[in-house]
């Protein structure tokens, strides 16, 4: 795909001719039941005739990232109906404090509680998140797997020692479940995933914001011309807390966004970096005979272009609101408003 638009079929019997359809970049953050929010904001992307074509996701963005992926439909469509299957209803006139914690005692298709309790002493996690495994296992792999398709890429951390890795479906390698998994498994609360011969963490502890696979598999026209947008779910600044809960939420939140200035701090880095590699390509600087230009990192290096148009749509969250609160009401209110937040903002 050689432009940031590609050519769709209209519907039959039309007579306007081919149709230009908008590609566009994903970035995902985690963030537990936030995801949902970052639904609400895909369904206003593709309301407006524009198609994902590489998106990257941490957590619950990973989640997203391969059923946008994966999708069996309407990638929207797909994705709202698995949220809304996450929802957690007792069904129990509780109060509401206890309503929108009630995902204590497990998410449908997602996890459940551990219920060994004799072996309560020797426990590295709460819960087991096997019904996860089961609900990606609905999607379409070996669409997944296709870069023409999609590009996906999802990070994890190493739990022995602690540095980020990203999977993806580019240069030959697959995705599975598994590494979707591992980018989930919030320590304490779900097993490790091991791949290989390693053990992996959630990616939201080493790089909850993945900008870096998104900026580094993009070719040049795409990186002049087509929009990457970051839905940061976990705003840095925030309300100062008032009790324990809400200490705990906010120290939650600044945990995953943890990477996310450093990302934008890069990604500006790369114009000045490109816009002096292109003096010394206009100048001739270095020779043309010289060695430095048979190598393959030169050829990689001057291909890249300018990265000029990455938003960061910052979701306005309601004070308090939790990433553990899956009744159905807050579900559907983030659906809701990340489409309303992401639509203000095109």
């Amino acid at each position: 795909m050689a432009s940031a638009e590609i050519l769709t079929s209209v519907k039959k019997g039309s007579a306007d001719g081919p149709q230009k359809k908008k590609k566009f970049g994903l970035v995902l953050q985690g963030g537990g039941a936030m995801g949902a929010y970052e639904v609400g904001a895909i369904e206003c992307l593709y309301e407006q005739g524009m198609e994902c074509v590489i998106v990257a996701g941490a957590s619950s963005g990973a989640v997203n990232a391969v059923t946008l992926a994966g999708a069996k439909g309407y990638p929207p469509d797909v994705l709202k109906e698995m949220w809304r299957e996450f929802a957690v209803d007792p069904k129990l006139p509780l109060p509401p404090l206890v309503r929108h914690s009630w995902s204590v005692f497990g998410v449908p298709h997602m996890y459940r509680p551990r219920l060994d309790y004799w072996e309560a002493p020797t426990w590295t996690y709460l819960s087991d998140n096997s019904p996860l495994k089961k609900t990606l296992g609905r999607l379409d792999w070996d669409q997944v797997n296709d870069p023409g398709h999609m590009r996906v890429f999802v990070s994890a951390t190493g739990v022995d020692d602690g540095q980020r890795s990203y999977f993806g479906n580019t240069d030959g390698r697959r995705l599975t479940v598994e590494h979707v998994l591992a980018s989930g498994s919030f320590p304490g609360g779900f097993p490790w995933t091991v791949i290989g011969d390693q053990r992996f963490w959630d990616g939201g502890l080493a790089d909850n914001t993945p900008l870096k696979p998104v900026i580094e598999h993009l070719k040049d026209q795409e990186a002049e011309t087509m929009p990457i947008y970051t839905i940061d779910v976990n705003t840095g600044a925030g309300p100062r807390p008032a009790n324990l809960t809400e200490v705990w939420l906010r120290m939650f939140e600044i945990l995953l966004q943890n990477n996310m200035e450093t990302d934008m701090k890069r990604a500006g880095s790369y114009g000045r970096f490109i816009k002096v590699l292109n003096e010394i390509e206009k100048n001739k600087y270095v020779p043309e005979d010289a060695a430095i230009r048979k190598s393959p990192d030169w050829k990689k290096v001057m291909e890249y272009v300018h990265l000029r148009h990455l938003h960061v749509i910052d979701i306005k969250k309601p004070a308090g609101d939790s990433p553990s609160d899956f009744a159905p009401e807050s579900i559907e209110r983030r659906l809701a408003e990340g489409r309303e937040q992401m639509c203000a903002q095109l």
